[in-house]
């Protein structure tokens, strides 16, 4: 009961936003709006004013990467593999499929999951997880598509594209600006915080709104094997590797420990799709891999709750 009461709220209002699009009393046009509010505005906010106040830890908890990132790059590594042995992909069907098979939906569905699950004090190592996200991945599926496309980038100059992008990225200048203001120490006058914490609250449910009315612009779009086997090392061989890292190997905090293993088996990220897009090579298999996860989260994210809590 308590699992279902926590995630209960959350996925009702992703059905919310499912089917005010799907019966047009919102349109995608409009959905897109709201998107651009969440991403530009609101979840910046959020970070920030998180940031800024919480306590950050005496040591970087370098073990919590490992358990997180290792993983990713193991599984990004036995994604394009599998890819490449089982349905003879292109080396750039490779990359992208290695991209849905490690990139975790963090923000949209990590983040309002963890936080309702854990609470508040769950925020920073999602956060942190968070800040170099993107950066890792945008960057292994650049090196492998554009190293086989003739362009002849150099690893320098993909990496300052990519740090270039990363810069201008609202998500990463709010969790810049907030950890800023945190190690300075500096002080938010208390009219400024009550309403960056009101903008905040709305974070939430207008990302959830977003993610639910999103879904209709997807499709099962059929290459069940491939998306199924990226499903599979998504959601079930990627939590349990990281689980292992964390409470195993390096027996990190239980809370942060509980927060990467949540974040590794969340579902196929919405930015696996836009690159298959940008390259126009596996877009059937992630959109059908990508609302088939998106699906399943309900009932996989119960069954982490319930190991955790």
């Amino acid at each position: 009961m308590e699992i279902i009461r926590i995630l209960f709220p959350v996925f009702a209002i992703v059905l919310l936003g499912f089917v005010i699009v799907r019966k047009n009393v919102l349109t995608a046009r409009d959905i897109n709006g709201v998107s651009r509010l969440v991403f530009n505005i609101l979840i910046p906010v959020l970070l920030f004013n998180s940031l800024s106040k919480v306590e950050l830890p005496a040591h970087f908890n370098w073990q919590f990467f490992l358990a997180y990132y290792v993983v990713v790059l193991f599984i990004y590594g036995l994604a394009m593999w599998s890819s490449k042995r089982f349905f003879a992909y292109s080396r750039p069907e490779q990359g992208v499929f290695g991209m849905g098979s490690a990139y975790s939906n963090l923000v949209l569905v990590g983040l309002p999951i963890i936080n309702a699950g854990f609470g508040d004090e769950a925020l920073l190592p999602l956060f942190m997880l968070v800040s170099i996200h993107s950066a890792v991945q945008f960057f292994i599926v650049t090196l492998v598509v554009e190293g086989d496309s003739g362009e002849n980038r150099s690893v320098p100059q993909i990496a300052a594209d990519t740090i270039g992008r990363l810069a201008r990225n609202p998500i990463i200048i709010g969790l810049a600006l907030g950890l800023l203001v945190n190690l300075l120490r500096l002080p938010i006058p208390e009219i400024l915080d009550e309403t960056l914490s009101l903008i905040g609250r709305a974070t939430l449910p207008c990302a959830l709104l977003v993610l639910g009315g999103s879904l209709n612009a997807y499709k099962v779009a059929g290459h069940f094997a491939e998306a199924w086997t990226m499903i599979g090392l998504k959601m079930i061989v990627m939590p349990l590797l990281v689980w292992v890292l964390a409470f195993v190997v390096f027996q990190v905090d239980p809370l942060w420990g509980a927060v990467a293993v949540m974040a590794a088996g969340m579902p196929v990220g919405v930015n696996a799709y836009m690159t298959a897009q940008k390259y126009q090579v596996g877009i059937a298999t992630i959109s059908t891999a990508f609302l088939i996860s998106t699906l399943l989260a309900a009932l996989s994210q119960s069954l982490l709750l319930a190991l955790f809590i």
